[in-house]
């Protein structure tokens, strides 16, 4: 009976091979032999089904996780502060934009060819980029903060835009936008909705504030520049979003209610907060996630992501503390307005750095890309990590090793850098100095 269940379910040599199993088996089938029929069915039963293209597990599996293959586009790049894309010159590729203490480069996709945008014309360190076409001529421009000062909170944090020229052999001019004390983190996004682009600009620390008491003091002036009809003369006008954070190390713009407007989720000293700009022009606060519950280390947070499972749910993702050692996933309440639920997934990190979320794997659920700066307690090394949730709590996981010691990783992003339809890696070093792709081969690969 179940081989004729079988193979009128099949075709061709599937169905063919199958039946030659069967008829095998059901040879040793006489009354001596029921142990030895027993032993058959079941070392076949798995390849029966697999024939069939079935799981005989009831939960649907998950894609084999695919192979990395690495690239060092440079290896003496100095401190790789911030790493993006963006297709620059407009041949349709995805070209890589990154930053060191003083000049900002690009690497011309497919041969990785390294082009210098700007090169002492800032004062040091530049720390943040962020790309959008601020002068509307179709073409990529670039927001730049420098002047980083991190102990600072007096001067310092100079914020302004590269122009991209029509002939890119010629050098990239210079504009001003504004100054920050501890200028550190920048992001473009629509906050109101009107369907153009505003700077968001987060400090590190307060005004005036003194370590090792960063929490103590004057909060971070989370700040928003709109720019004028020409960016180039300005002045760019500044609306104050908030000054109660402490230690703000990172920040995401995010469409999180499926509104017109984009949303800010910070990550501080203070834990994780969703920041949402009503029609008035009014700013609302509110908390989602504590931060860090540990021992070690400061309280809050440090690094911030959103990602999605297949079902479309949301979770959070952040590194903790500030620079820290954990891995944390958030997960949303079952009742609105709740705190996340917070979800350790390591706690081996050392100087935690860099996240991102994306499905690598193409399953459908956003994997959760993490970097590293120093020697972990996990490998002894820096470097880069992927972990991957089997079901929508996170309460199963496997995490993957994709750069073990040969990436400080101080930041990274993730694309699809050469157009085969999986998502890759980039990521720049600190104390290693360079800059890194990491190919996706595909799940099965």
């Amino acid at each position: 009976m179940i081989k004729k269940l079988l193979t009128s379910s099949t075709g061709g040599r599937r169905s063919s091979r199958i039946g030659q199993i069967l008829s095998r088996a059901e040879s040793c089938a006489s009354p001596r032999s029921g142990i030895k029929l027993l032993a058959i069915t079941l070392f076949f039963f798995p390849v029966f089904w697999t024939a069939l293209g079935v799981n005989p597990c009831l939960e649907i599996p998950k894609s084999t996780f695919p192979k990395f293959v690495e690239q060092e586009l440079e290896s003496n790049f100095g401190v790789g502060y911030a790493v993006t894309t963006a297709d620059v010159n407009r041949d349709g590729k995805i070209d890589i934009v990154a930053i060191n203490p003083t000049q900002a480069v690009w690497f011309e996709s497919p041969a990785w060819k390294k082009h210098i945008m700007m090169d002492g014309r800032t004062k040091k360190d530049n720390v943040c980029i962020a790309l959008n076409d601020i002068d509307g001529d179709g073409r990529i421009d670039v927001a730049l903060g420098a002047e980083w000062m991190p102990t600072n909170t007096e001067t310092g944090g100079s914020l302004q835009w590269l122009r991209q020229p029509e002939n890119l052999q010629q050098a990239w001019s210079l504009f001003p936008i504004g100054s920050e004390p501890t200028l550190h983190r920048i992001r473009w996004g629509d906050f109101d909705g009107d369907g153009k682009k505003e700077l968001l600009v987060a400090p590190l620390q307060g005004r005036g504030t003194k370590g090792p008491h960063w929490g103590e003091g004057r909060g971070v002036r989370l700040l928003l520049f709109r720019q004028p009809a020409d960016p180039a003369k300005g002045p760019w006008s500044t609306e104050i979003i908030d000054e109660t954070l402490h230690t703000l190390h990172n920040i995401l713009v995010v469409n999180f209610d499926d509104d017109p407007a984009d949303e800010i989720i910070t990550a501080s000293l203070e834990g994780i907060f969703l920041f949402d700009r009503g029609a008035d022009g009014h700013w609302t606060k509110r908390q989602l996630g504590e931060g860090n519950s540990d021992e070690k280390g400061d309280p809050g947070a440090g690094e911030i992501k959103m990602g999605k499972f297949r079902s479309g749910k949301k979770y959070l993702a952040t590194i903790e503390p500030w620079h820290g050692h954990q891995v944390v996933v958030y997960l949303a309440p079952e009742k609105p307005g709740d705190l996340w639920r917070q979800r350790i997934l390591d706690s081996k990190l050392k100087q935690g750095h860099a996240l991102w979320c994306a499905d690598l794997d193409g399953d459908g659920d956003d994997e959760l890309v993490v970097g590293w700066r120093e020697a972990s307690e996990m490998t002894g090394r820096p470097g880069i990590a992927v972990y991957d949730p089997q079901d929508e709590n996170w309460g199963a996981g496997k995490k993957y090793l994709i750069d073990d010691g040969g990436m400080a990783t101080e930041d990274l992003t993730v694309t699809d850098l050469n157009e085969d339809g999986y998502l890759d890696i980039v990521a720049v070093g600190r104390a290693t100095h360079n800059v890194k792709i990491y190919l996706n081969q595909g799940a099965g690969n």
